[in-house]
């Protein structure tokens, strides 16, 4: 490789074979280079009288926002795709960490430029911190497959594989009507939302979009009243209701209840999960023996009361 300085619109960022980053705010990156320039230069390729860019699209595209030219780069003479592309990700390899989007790109070029299945599951998936499976080069894949605006949310919420192996059951235009429900919520709520959705429209036969665009439920989502973090947290109240609805009911009877009765601070009374068993849990905190038996007490005056024997199921 040699270095050598050239104007910056001699690289063509039209020609993405190269690239596998996805471009976050760069405005630290513009800052950055407008204080002390590109330290490491990219790694292009030379085709003809423009070169293709390897690596560096990040400090590229900032440089190119400055009017930043002309700029070092690092030239490979190396022709093939697959030999060119392993030069930039070795060398990204060893300076930083890939986002799962990022991981399924490389997944994505290393077998577009010829590399085996095994090879790219057996090696390079351990490379990227992942268990070398089927099911897991089976994601990447698919999810190198998924719109561009689908991998932006997807790498801006940091979402696991696991989620992306659920969102991947899903068709491309019910990923789109799904993804922005999904923004608002945190991990384990996402994975939930998407568990019952993928099991209703199993279960009924239904699309993802006969769901979302229902009367019931695509009056909440348009709302312009609602913020969006509450039009996911209902969605996902909806679609549990769906799943589970005798399991709703149960719950939905049981909190009734339970509101109703005086329970003294510090006390909560639990139903089993989804009610699979006919035991009740009972949560108590006390700092001293007087609040013990303070609590002791009231906890016999509230199970005299008509309402108490409700919480539980008749035999």
């Amino acid at each position: 490789m040699k270095r050598q300085w050239i104007e910056i619109d001699q690289i063509d960022l039209k020609d993405e074979r190269f690239r596998t980053s996805f471009y976050p705010p760069l405005e630290k990156m513009k800052i950055s280079v407008k204080e002390i320039g590109v330290l490491q230069p990219p790694l292009v390729q030379k085709r003809g009288s423009h070169f293709l860019l390897v690596s560096g699209w990040k400090r590229v595209i900032a440089c190119r926002a400055c009017s930043l030219s002309p700029l070092e780069v690092m030239i490979t003479e190396r022709e093939d795709d697959l030999a060119v592309f392993l030069l930039g990700f070795f060398e990204n390899l060893a300076t930083r960490n890939f986002p799962l989007v990022e991981k399924a790109e490389i997944a994505f070029r290393l077998k577009k430029f010829g590399e085996p299945d095994d090879r790219v599951r057996a090696f390079y998936l351990p490379l990227l911190g992942l268990t070398p499976t089927g099911s897991h080069l089976e994601t990447l894949l698919s999810l190198a497959m998924f719109e561009t605006a689908q991998k932006e949310m997807i790498a801006a919420k940091d979402m696991p594989l696991q989620t992306i192996e659920r969102l991947a059951e899903f068709r491309n235009e019910e990923r789109a009507l799904i993804l922005p429900w999904l923004m608002p919520l945190g991990q384990n709520n996402q994975k939930e939302l998407i568990d019952d959705l993928l099991e209703i429209t199993r279960r009924d036969d239904k699309t993802a979009g006969d769901l979302l665009e229902s009367e019931e439920i695509g009056g909440i989502l348009k709302s312009p009243k609602l913020p969006a973090l509450q039009k996911s947290e209902k969605l996902k109240e909806i679609l549990r209701k769906k799943r589970y609805p005798e399991f709703s009911r149960w719950s939905e009877s049981f909190d009734s209840v339970r509101r109703k009765i005086p329970w003294p601070k510090g006390i909560l009374v639990k139903p089993s999960s989804f009610f699979e068993e006919d035991r009740l849990s009972l949560i108590f905190r006390f700092k001293t023996k007087k609040e013990f038996q303070a609590g002791l007490s009231r906890l016999q005056k509230i199970a005299s009361e008509r309402g108490f024997s409700r919480l539980f199921r008749e035999p």
